[in-house]
C-alpha cells in the first residue's frame, strides 16, 4: 500500500519527537536502542572499509586513502571538513563540523593509524568468525571511528542538532605518541565543553577510562675526562663510575601511592675499553598521575645528583614530559555514573575508576587546557591490540556501544 506524502511526513516527525522525548523523558530510549541494533550490518560494513586501509603509523597510502574517504563519509553526513596535514610525520588529520541549535560544544575523536607494518593485511585480512570480528587496528581504533561515524548517522536519523557545535577530530600519528596532531587536539578540545574519545572499551572491555598516566623520560648525561685505562686511570675522571653511582643514587624515588614511577632503563658510556670513559649517558621510563608531577621530579633529580662520587664531574639531568597526563575531574566521575545507567539501559554493566592506568591516550591532550570535561574508552569491546595475536571486536557489543555513545552526546545536549 503506498502512502501519501503529508502521512510520510507525519510518520518522520513522530519518530523524531519519540526519540527526542523519550530520552527527554529520563528513561530507556527504546526507540534509539531498537536504532542502534537495527545498525549493527552497517557498522560491520564501515568496519570491514576501514580495516582494508593499511594505516600504520607513516603508511602515506594507506593514510592518506583513510583521510579522503572520512572527509567523503562526513560530507555525506552534512560537516564541514578540514584537512589538516601533520606538523611532523606523514599522515592527514581530518576535523569535520556540524552546526545545530542549541549551546553546548562537544567533540568526538579517535584516530586513524595502527600499529602494524605494511604488508598485515594481505596475512590477516578482515573476517567474522563467530562472535568476533577480526583484523589488523579493529578495536584499536577502527571500532572507534566506526562509532563516531554511526552515532552521527542515528543523531541525524533522530533530527538531533541540540548542540551548538559538534566537531569530529580524526588524527593519525596516536600509536607514535601524536606527535604531528597533540597541538591541535588540545586547542580544538579547549573550544568544547565535552570530548568524548573513542579508544576501545578499557578495563576487561566493558569500561571508561578515567585517567591514565602521563608518560616522560629523564635523561642523565655525566662529563669527565677521559686518559688512559693502563697508563694512568688516575688522571681521567670515570664518568662511567659517576653515572652508576648517581643512577644508584636515584634509583627509589618511585612513589606508588602517588603514581609516581621512575625507572632507569638504558645507559651508555664509552667506546674503547682502555680509555677511561669521559662521557656516559641514562635514560629513564617516568610514569604521572598529575602533570605537575614532572616539575616535582625534576628538582628531586637536581638536589640528588648535587652530590658526586667522582670529582671534577658534572651531572645533568633533564626531565622531558612527552604524553601528559589524563587526569580525572569532578564532573567526569558524574558524567560516567550517568554513562553506567545508559549501559545498564543496554543491558550492559559499565566499570570505571578515577584511579589511572598506564597507557597513554589523546584524552589527555584533549583535557589538558582544563576546560572540557573528557571521557576515554568509548569504542567498541575489543581484544588483543598491539598484540601477535590476532585482533578483534566483540560483535555483540556495537550497538550497546552505539547506544552508549548516542545517549552521551543527547545527553550533554540537553
Amino acid at each position: 500500500m503506498k502512502t501519501s506524502p503529508t502521512l510520510r511526513l507525519s510518520s518522520v516527525f513522530f519518530v523524531v519527537l519519540f526519540l527526542t522525548s523519550a530520552f527527554a523523558a529520563d528513561s530507556p530510549n527504546t526507540a534509539l536502542l531498537a536504532a542502534a541494533q537495527q545498525e549493527q550490518p552497517q557498522v560491520i560494513a564501515t568496519l570491514r572499509e576501514l580495516v582494508a586501509m593499511e594505516t600504520g603509523s607513516g603508511l602515506g597510502e594507506g593514510l592518506s586513502q583513510s583521510a579522503t574517504y572520512l572527509k567523503q563519509r562526513l560530507e555525506k553526513l552534512g560537516a564541514k571538513v578540514t584537512l589538516i596535514p601533520l606538523t611532523t610525520g606523514t599522515g592527514t588529520n581530518v576535523i569535520g563540523r556540524f552546526e545545530g541549535t542549541g549551546k553546548v560544544k562537544i567533540m568526538l575523536q579517535a584516530h586513524q593509524d595502527t600499529v602494524y607494518p605494511a604488508g598485515t593485511i594481505a596475512k590477516k585480512p578482515f573476517r567474522i568468525d563467530g562472535t568476533r570480528a577480526i583484523g589488523p587496528g579493529i578495536a584499536d581504533d577502527k571500532s572507534g571511528i566506526a562509532n563516531i561515524l554511526h552515532t552521527l548517522v542515528l543523531l541525524q536519523r533522530a533530527g538531533f542538532h541540540n548542540y551548538q557545535g559538534l566537531t569530529v577530530l580524526f588524527n593519525a600519528d596516536e600509536e607514535v605518541g601524536s606527535p604531528g596532531s597533540n597541538r591541535l587536539i588540545t586547542e580544538t578540545a579547549a573550544e568544547h565543553d565535552y570530548v568524548f574519545s573513542c579508544e576501545p572499551g578499557e578495563d576487561g572491555g566493558n569500561g571508561l577510562a578515567m585517567a591514565t598516566s602521563g608518560i616522560g623520560i629523564a635523561q642523565m648525561e655525566v662529563t669527565g675526562r677521559s686518559s688512559h685505562a693502563g697508563v694512568a686511570p688516575e688522571a681521567g675522571r670515570n664518568a662511567l663510575v659517576e653515572l652508576a653511582y648517581q643512577i644508584l643514587q636515584t634509583s627509589d624515588l618511585s612513589q606508588p601511592a602517588t603514581g609516581l614511577k621512575l625507572s632507569w632503563t638504558l645507559a651508555t658510556a664509552g667506546d674503547k675499553r682502555n680509555i677511561i670513559p669521559e662521557s656516559a649517558k641514562a635514560t629513564a621510563d617516568i610514569r604521572v598521575w598529575k602533570n605537575s608531577q614532572y616539575q616535582e621530579i625534576q628538582q628531586t633529580l637536581d638536589a640528588r645528583t648535587a652530590k658526586h662520587r667522582v670529582p671534577d664531574t658534572k651531572v645533568k639531568v633533564t626531565v622531558i614530559p612527552g604524553r601528559p597526563a589524563f587526569e580525572s575531574k569532578p564532573e567526569a566521575v558524574k558524567l560516567a555514573a550517568v554513562a553506567k545507567r545508559f549501559y545498564a539501559e543496554a543491558g550492559q554493566n559499565l566499570v570505571y575508576s578515577t584511579e589511572p592506568w598506564g597507557g597513554g591516550t589523546d584524552a589527555a591532550y584533549a583535557a589538558l587546557s582544563g576546560k572540557p570535561v573528557v571521557l576515554e574508552g568509548l569504542g567498541f569491546v575489543g581484544y588483543n591490540y598491539h598484540s601477535s595475536n590476532d585482533e578483534y571486536i566483540v560483535l555483540s557489543s556495537i550497538a550497546p556501544r552505539l547506544y552508549l555513545l548516542s545517549s552521551l552526546v543527547m545527553y550533554v545536549g540537553q
